[in-house]
């Protein structure tokens, strides 16, 4: 029923200027809604994702959003000149692969990932796949 309908991830900020300005400066997505505007909205390759300030909400330790990427090693060094700080990988394994860590990348085989953090302390992955899904 659901399957026409776009996905949108929503995420909580506890501070709404400081989120904005991460995703839009930072992570250089479109931002689709007015500036300083609750919710505000980020477009990337043709997804959305949102964010609402909720100051008291505590992000989880896992991914909330992926990036599907092509050329992962480019987009690390690009985010990294940014200021961007990756986060260790919190495990090595991935379907039963064992990672092999290469800089802040993870290479599992049939894809490769890194995580960071935004600046409201959600955890963001960067995946590569290298092979195709089977």
């Amino acid at each position: 029923m659901l399957a026409r309908f776009p996905l949108n991830p929503i995420l909580p900020a506890q501070d709404g200027a400081r989120a904005e300005a991460f995703y839009r400066d930072v992570l250089g997505l479109e931002q689709l809604s007015p500036p300083g505007a609750d919710p505000m909205a980020f477009g990337a390759g043709g997804a959305m994702v949102v964010l609402t300030e909720l100051p008291d909400r505590v992000p989880p330790d896992y991914p909330v959003v992926a990036f599907l990427v092509e050329g992962i090693d480019e987009v690390v060094r690009g985010l990294a000149e940014r200021g961007v700080a990756f986060a260790p990988p919190a495990g090595q394994s991935f379907a039963g692969a064992e990672g092999r860590l290469e800089g802040s990348v993870v290479d599992f085989g049939p894809v490769r990932s890194t995580w960071l953090r935004d600046s409201e302390g959600n955890l963001l992955a960067l995946n590569e796949l290298t092979a195709p899904p089977s």
